[in-house]
């Protein structure tokens, strides 16, 4: 999601920073296989693609998809549950419970598994908005956001081999952004986003649910590599965008 440093001064000509109305754009990344250790204390760190399209406030033009880059860490906690927390585009929290079929150590070809995950997104934004007409010189904004997301899926897998993993699912999320219009820096205000700065409030409501699907190949008993795609409908500052998206990821198993 591009982001602009909104700190400017009186003196300062705003260079290098494009006008990007508020924006949502949680990522898409999901990676939840559902075989789990079922010992404590196994750790997966994982690197991969976050891929997404940022749907902007205001009937603002679409971005093309932009893709970041992500971390994960997930830790098996014994009984079938692990849990996770993955870095991207929006911080994510998640728990997972496997709810049938063998367990990541002596998963065989042929096992089918199921498991439910419940997950919390959150994410913060800012940036700079400029509005200008004929009439009138430009106006700038600064702006911020708070993105909050619950997230809910269902998945399942079947082992092809000992080295091959399909998986995948469906998923929902829901939840809310608030955020503020403030002065700029150079219009006054002693710091970006003070509160005695604020000009205005936004608020939404809004919801992504879709489909996932995953391959997962391990090189070796620790490292694995995995392609993913999704299908999603977003519905967010009343704009309902559909979407697909291929990410992939490295995993390293302790």
């Amino acid at each position: 999601m591009k982001k602009c440093a909104a700190v400017l001064t009186s003196l300062i000509v705003l260079t290098g920073c494009q006008s990007t109305p508020p924006e949502a754009d949680p990522g898409s990344a999901r990676f939840n296989s559902p075989e789990v250790h079922s010992q404590p204390f196994k750790l997966k760190l994982s690197l991969g693609t976050d891929k997404g399209r940022t749907i902007p406030i205001e009937g603002a033009p679409l971005d093309s998809n932009n893709s970041e880059s992500f971390a994960s860490a997930e830790m098996s906690l014994g009984g079938g549950f692990s849990a996770k927390h993955q870095s991207g585009k929006a911080d994510k929290w998640s728990i997972k419970y496997q709810i049938s079929g063998q367990y990541a150590e002596t998963a065989q070809a042929g096992n089918i598994s199921h498991a439910i995950a419940l997950g919390y997104l959150s994410d913060q934004e800012s940036g700079l908005v400029e509005n200008s007409s004929n009439n009138s010189p430009a106006t700038r904004k600064d702006w911020k956001l708070d993105h909050d997301l619950i997230d809910v899926s269902w998945i399942t897998g079947y082992r092809l081999s000992d080295e091959l993993l399909v998986y995948g699912g469906a998923f929902y999320q829901f939840g809310e952004i608030d955020g503020a219009y403030y002065r700029t820096v150079s219009d006054g205000c002693s710091e970006s986003h003070a509160s005695e700065c604020t000009l205005s409030h936004f608020s939404d409501d809004g919801s992504t649910y879709g489909l996932s699907l995953s391959i997962e190949y391990a090189i070796n008993k620790h490292l694995s590599y995995s392609v993913e795609a999704i299908r999603s409908h977003s519905n967010w500052f009343n704009r309902k965008e559909k979407d697909t998206l291929v990410n992939g990821k490295v995993t390293y198993q302790f």
